[in-house]
């Protein structure tokens, strides 16, 4: 059973409610000198590459975007993103390193207090106080003016030991389910690649598809550009259309290979970016030729009306010789993306001309029915491990939503942990 303190007060802050009777609340500024890093670009740290980390706003890898060979902080620091999607997330540092100009940062002034502490008590409190004016932003001087449970020092190191072991087991198990879904997403992969090019039996006669990248495919399959079997941007928005008319506009950034497109608010033409001009049909594929990487492809399988894509995408329309959702598994395999990547241009913005993915070679059978028994039994598999997906996620986000009741229920004295 978990302990109580014998005696609390009110706090005054309506984010932390009663605290035990001993402990105080305090303002960040009162414990730390509040400062901010420095502009740092990727060309810099490319020239530089040394052994101190640098960090930005990013929660990946802990925050590093790299290393120089000089370093701007030393010693035990709290950091934090002020803008951006991640404004407001905590972390401690300690040792010699230096952060980007997203990141605010703060250094003890008392002896008082714990800076392992602090990341705890403001990755809770810093939630109410996130602006979200233009983007969302948390600056020094809102920083500075929040107010945090403040137990004595001894305390505190109790609250880290404790808390260190407890999150330390949730987010390994939390690590654990997410390398169970990358599993179930590789072995889904590698299911499209075989079904898509090499077909449901096994035992059919193979050939060359004198394609390295490729090998073999089955030998009554055919080989032929893409431009052969289907048509690519065959219908946009004429620049004379009427101003007022209302469409859902689809860019790179609503597409996603795993959760498909994101339907926004309805635009008027006249209020639309100048690259709002593809017009997609119930059956169509979308392949991003911008930033590849992504692997914005998607599928339109039901009738839809007045939605309107980027320029930034292919819109490929099979022919007579494909059933739609063919075509489209044999574009969303690793086997096509990988080509289209190869075949991009640029390194930070990588893209490719509708009239290069044309040049692709496809594979497939020329059987309709052979094509309806791929599409189904891959509907079947897919939506299995979508179902095996969406029920390890739902498992993490109760293990994060648990690991922060129990940071706030600690940090704010709801329970003893000593």
């Amino acid at each position: 059973m978990l302990k109580k303190y014998p005696e609390y007060k009110e706090s005054n802050v309506e984010w932390i409610g009663k605290i035990p009777k001993g402990w105080d609340i305090t303002a960040i500024r009162t414990l730390c000198f509040l400062g901010r890093g420095r502009v740092i670009s990727n060309e810099e740290i490319e020239r530089k590459f040394g052994d101190f980390p640098v960090f930005s706003s990013q929660t990946s890898e802990n925050g590093m975007m790299g290393k120089l060979n000089t370093y701007d902080f030393d010693g035990e620091y709290v950091t934090w993103t002020t803008d951006g999607a991640n404004a407001g997330t905590v972390f401690y540092r300690n040792g010699k390193f230096n952060c980007t100009n997203v990141c605010g940062t703060l250094k003890s002034k008392t002896n008082n207090v714990s800076m392992k502490y602090l990341p705890y008590a403001l990755n809770i409190a810093t939630r109410g106080h996130v602006r979200y004016d233009i983007n969302p932003k948390l600056m020094n001087n809102e920083m500075a003016a929040i107010r945090i449970p403040f137990p004595s020092l001894k305390e505190q190191i109790n609250i880290i030991d404790y808390l260190n072991n407890k999150t330390s087991k949730i987010d390994d198990l939390i690590a654990k389910k997410e390398y169970m879904i990358e599993l179930l997403k590789e072995e889904r992969a590698a299911v499209i690649n075989q079904a898509v090019a090499k077909g449901l039996n096994q035992k059919a006669e193979m050939k060359d598809s004198d394609m390295e990248w490729l090998g073999k495919v089955p030998k009554h399959w055919e080989i032929k550009k893409l431009k052969y079997v289907s048509r690519i941007n065959r219908f946009a928005l004429d620049e004379t259309k009427e101003e007022n008319y209302e469409f859902n506009y689809i860019d790179i950034g609503n597409v996603d290979l795993e959760d498909g497109i994101a339907i926004g608010e309805k635009i008027k033409f006249v209020d639309a970016p100048s690259r709002a001009r593809r017009i997609v049909n119930k059956g169509d594929t979308i392949v991003s030729t911008v930033r590849t990487y992504l692997k914005a492809i998607s599928y339109f399988e039901q009738d839809i009306k007045d939605i309107i894509v980027s320029t930034g995408f292919a819109v490929i329309s099979p022919n007579n010789s494909l059933v739609s959702k063919y075509l489209y598994y044999i574009l969303r395999s690793d086997l096509f993306i990988n080509r289209v990547c190869a075949l991009s241009v640029g390194v930070s913005y990588p893209a490719i001309n509708a009239s290069d993915i044309s040049e692709i070679n496809v594979w497939y059978s020329g059987d309709i029915s052979e094509q309806e028994k791929i599409v189904k039994y891959l509907d079947q598999i897919l939506s299995k491990t979508k179902e095996s997906i969406n029920h390890i996620q739902k498992e993490i986000k109760h293990l994060r939503e648990y690991r922060t009741a129990l940071i706030s229920e600690v940090v704010t004295g709801k329970i003893k942990v000593f």
